[in-house]
């Protein structure tokens, strides 16, 4: 197994260095944002990124999906999902936004905001237009609307889950997690639970777990050695490397936000090493 520790981001401290950078336009450069842009770490083919600004940003597409979160203030993301006019959207804190792949968009924001991103490399506009269609007329419009999910309301519904094991049924853990949106080649979920969870692996990429409440304990297989542990705090970011077996314990219990790519192993015994388990080959 290849050598790989997950990446541990403390968002809230990141997020601390940061000041607001007002008068945001389409030509603003790098050096002209810099202390108010931070770039947190690579995520499958792209990076995390965080931000606070007012003003009006550049359009810009994506090969894949892009999950921006408010954390505070609010954005209107303008987005192009079709051929008619462009449509407008309001993302307040504690919302999040999935951009689909190929859709022109912005966000701007007269008073400011914060936010997170999970974003790749793609094409940008550097005009002050009100349609990207004006500048880049010949390109090829992606289709499809941007999923914009209220995560505070989301959580509100959720109850703690006491007592998990890796065995609990999704029967016995029903309210205590939610599916939000399709993301990539996953989904994006949240869940509410006290104990311990089952070993897992996905295969298809990275996944990204944001914790948003309470604390947990990362335990991850990283080498030929034993697993490793990491404690994680409510505003950390845990980037679990893609087919790296782990699983996540809490005693007081923890809120997680997790975008997950698809298919998955699950090892549902309560075993101290993932490995000891005889599987049949994939």
């Amino acid at each position: 197994m290849e050598a790989r520790t997950p990446s541990i981001i403390d968002l809230n401290a990141e997020l601390a260095k940061l000041t607001m950078f007002r008068g945001l336009t389409p030509q603003t450069t790098r050096a002209e944002r810099r202390g108010s842009a931070m770039l947190l770490g690579p995520y499958r083919d792209g990076i995390l990124f965080a931000g606070k600004n007012a003003g009006t940003s550049h359009w810009e597409d994506h090969a894949e999906d892009e999950l921006v979160h408010v954390l505070d203030g609010t954005k209107i993301l303008d987005i192009v999902c079709d051929d008619g006019p462009l449509k407008s959207f309001e993302v307040r804190a504690g919302m999040i936004a999935i951009v689909p792949k190929g859709a022109w968009h912005r966000f701007r924001s007269a008073e400011g905001g914060t936010t997170w991103s999970a974003t790749l490399p793609g094409d940008h506009i550097e005009l002050d237009v009100d349609d990207p269609r004006m500048a880049e007329p010949k390109k090829v419009m992606a289709r499809g609307t941007p999923s914009v999910i209220d995560l505070n309301a989301a959580l509100a519904k959720l109850t703690m889950f006491h007592g998990r094991t890796p065995q609990s049924t999704m029967e016995e853990r029903k309210g205590s997690s939610a599916r939000l949106a399709s993301y990539r080649d996953g989904g994006l979920s949240i869940t509410k639970f006290a104990g311990k969870g089952h070993w897992e692996a996905h295969l298809a990429g990275d996944e990204l777990i944001h914790v948003l409440d309470g604390a947990a304990t990362l335990e991850i297989v990283c080498d030929d050695g034993p697993p490793q542990s990491f404690a994680l705090r409510a505003g950390m970011i845990a980037v679990n490397p893609q087919g790296a077996w782990h699983r996540f314990q809490s005693s007081e219990g923890v809120t997680l936000m997790a975008a997950t790519p698809f298919p998955s192993e699950v090892i549902e015994l309560d075993v101290d090493d993932p490995r000891t388990v005889e599987r049949e080959p994939v």
